[in-house]
């Protein structure tokens, strides 16, 4: 299970290090589950690079047909549940709409959660969820 900073982190020098090296390497033998926004989350933080200058056009393109190529597996019951769902989750760590809809995902599958984001994280730890090479 991961989120797209994990999946973006894997595009830029600055922000590959071991952990998320070690992330790339196990979404590539395991594959991997993500809620539908992770699709247009990736996509909006690899166009706002291309126009900040840190990747280009092509570049882009490149690093989405890579992320095509692995196995994910998109889980959309939150897109017919009620929209209160996550809610609670939400409040308890103070998480965006967005993150909460990886947390929600996790915990309700049970699985371990790949982000580098640090609200996710501490939610994470706090559940056991964290995913831990």
């Amino acid at each position: 299970m991961l989120d797209a900073s994990t999946a973006v982190s894997w595009f830029f020098a600055d922000e590959r290090d071991a952990e998320s090296k070690a992330m790339a390497e196990a979404v590539a033998e395991n594959g991997g589950i993500v809620p539908p926004l992770f699709r247009w989350e990736v996509q909006n933080a690899l166009i706002t690079a291309a126009r900040r200058k840190r990747m280009t056009v092509e570049n882009v393109a490149n690093h989405l047909e890579s992320l095509d190529e692995l196995a994910l597996q998109v889980d959309d019951v939150l897109l017919r549940a009620p929209l209160s769902s996550g809610l609670g989750l939400a409040h308890r760590f103070e998480l965006s709409a967005y993150d909460t809809a990886y947390l929600e995902l996790a915990v309700r599958r049970s699985l371990p959660l790949m982000t580098r984001d640090l609200a996710l994280k501490r939610a994470a730890s706090e559940l056991q969820i964290l995913w831990r090479r």
